[in-house]
């Protein structure tokens, strides 16, 4: 007989319908920016279904370019507790029965049941700390740009409203917004948690979580993040920035920054002491070697991967613990397609100059993604990139010709011995008054890896009058995208910038160069979002 007193079978008697939330996104873009084009709140038992159709079409172009450019549309889903501890408790309003301390000595405070938040004012404080006229290093990111006004639109394409204003130099006791709102920060958080997921090269750039986690937090006090006017935080890379792609991996794009994880494996056999006289054996175990050697193969598995919970288990272990084990958000799926670039002939030209050829792109992207929420809260974003495929056009020396002794030659005896290093020389062999770099390191890449893999390249006048022609990565391209030299002997001059898609890359291909506002953007797309989810809500509202 059934225990009466447990009570299991009570439980809300919930409608459960269909909702249509199509909607059509227009908006404007860079080359290598991440933008989140849109963005949707998750319940508990949703089942989502989403149809996307996009088109793309360029700014005109200067001429019928052979470039090649790739559009991606990717589907993320970020649950809130990821991004807050205490969420699930404050969602389901069990207040006093927080999950997660707050310090050593207890505390049985209740949660207030406020969301982590922002004010519109803020905003615009945080957004007039970088001045255009400010020379102030912190006031431009890596590639030059004002990051105020970056920030402005990426408030904008999440949907937190048009701050535009006071990244030009407003301030709000000038020109203040009608109401002053309260917004909670989870679509900053999420799309940071995206980026460092899924854009960040582990291996070169280390993890901010503040950018995208507020577990510090009690839940208790004010849930009003005011921190955001300080110095600190002005200073360095926040929930706020604009974040950019990586390039395509390839030679020069791929490689590590070390051969291994840490410092070498090795087994000492020797040493020296002062004061009382001390025998050290100049040998050493076998089982010693055998030590060094398997810590060795743990370093190298341990650098040829991200370093996230996953995929170091999935490395070692050869099990997948799953995205829910992960501490990572979900990978949903995404589209992608190719921007085509047709020419367009201008025949009405006087006298005896010759018709002009000019370009136009277009792209198409068609694609479509299922999810079911499984009980959890959060936001579904979609994440937009243009990615540009570089032809290297900087005075690349070809390996083939720098085999000068039979060694420098593929031996299958030692292609299992590690990572070989890749010479900065090999990119770019130029006048050292220009490139002073003999010695230095891009990073390291697989043994023989110039037996592996190649690179695509343009000669001729592509590197110099045609340069409208491509998307070229000259010589230029490599030296902003490098740390300057300290100190001697050799050295890896790359930094996780070094990685990422300058926006400007493009700027032979078009009339008008970019900057950092968004009348300079280069790509035109207007995208349809078919969206049906089905979910624990009724269709009305009403009791009847």
């Amino acid at each position: 007989m059934a225990n009466i007193m447990s009570l299991k079978s009570l439980r809300n008697k919930t409608s459960r319908n269909g909702f249509d939330l199509s909607s059509k996104r227009n908006f404007t873009a860079k080359c290598g920016e991440l933008l989140p084009v849109k963005t949707w709140e998750v319940l508990p038992g949703d089942s989502w279904s989403i149809d996307l159709r996009a088109f793309t079409r360029t700014q005109p172009l200067n001429t019928a370019a052979f470039a090649r450019m790739r559009e991606y549309y990717d589907f993320y889903f970020v649950p809130y507790d990821l991004l807050w501890n205490k969420a699930n408790t404050v969602l389901t309003q069990m207040y006093d029965n927080p999950q997660h301390a707050t310090g050593l000595v207890p505390a049985y405070d209740s949660l207030s049941g406020e969301m982590p938040y922002v004010t519109c004012e803020q905003i615009a404080d945080y957004l007039s700390s970088f001045p255009s006229t400010s020379s102030e290093s912190y006031v431009k990111n890596f590639f030059g740009y004002n990051r105020g006004l970056l920030s402005a639109k990426l408030l904008e394409y999440l949907g937190y409203g048009n701050f535009s204003l006071y990244a030009s130099g407003t301030s709000w006791s000038d020109d203040p917004l009608t109401a002053n709102l309260q917004l909670n920060i989870f679509g900053l958080l999420a799309y940071q948690k995206i980026y460092s997921d899924f854009h960040r090269e582990s291996q070169w750039e280390k993890c901010s979580p503040s950018c995208f986690n507020v577990d510090y937090m009690d839940g208790v006090n004010s849930m009003n993040v005011s921190g955001i006017t300080d110095s600190a935080f002005i200073k360095d890379y926040n929930m706020f920035d604009l974040r950019y792609c990586n390039w395509q991996k390839d030679l020069f794009h791929g490689v590590l920054p070390r051969q291994q994880y840490g410092n070498v494996a090795s087994v000492a056999v020797s040493g020296t002491a002062t004061g009382t006289p001390l025998s050290v054996d100049a040998n050493f175990s076998i089982l010693a070697l055998r030590q060094a050697e398997f810590l060795q193969k743990w370093k190298e598995i341990t650098l040829s991967g991200n370093k996230d919970y996953k995929e170091q288990i999935e490395k070692h272990w050869n099990v997948s613990p799953g995205d829910g084990f992960s501490e990572m958000c979900t990978y949903l799926g995404g589209v992608d397609s190719s921007l085509d670039i047709n020419e367009v002939v201008n025949n009405n030209i006087t006298g005896e100059n010759a018709a002009d050829i000019a370009g136009k792109g277009t792209g198409v992207s068609n694609g479509r993604i299922s999810f079911n929420s499984q009980g959890r809260y959060g936001l579904i974003m979609c994440i937009y990139h243009c990615l540009p495929l570089i032809d290297y056009t900087c005075d690349i020396t070809s390996p083939i010709y720098t085999k000068v002794h039979a060694a420098d030659y593929a031996i299958p005896e030692f292609d299992r011995v590690g990572m070989e290093s890749v010479p900065l020389v090999r990119l770019v062999n130029t006048s050292s008054n220009i490139f002073p770099y003999d010695y230095h390191l891009l990073g390291y890449a697989p043994r023989y890896i110039d037996y592996k893999t190649d690179v695509d390249t343009s000669v001729g006048a592509f590197k110099t009058s045609l340069k409208n022609w491509i998307i070229s990565y000259d010589n230029d391209s490599v030296l902003g995208q490098i740390t300057s030299v300290t100190g001697s002997g050799p050295s890896v001059l790359s930094t996780y910038t070094s990685f990422k898609v300058n926006p400007n890359s493009v700027n032979p291909l078009f009339a008008v160069e970019v900057n950092d506002k968004v009348d300079t953007d280069n790509f035109l797309c207007t995208s349809f979002f078919d969206v049906k989810v089905v979910r624990n809500l009724d269709t009305d509202g009403l009791p009847y």
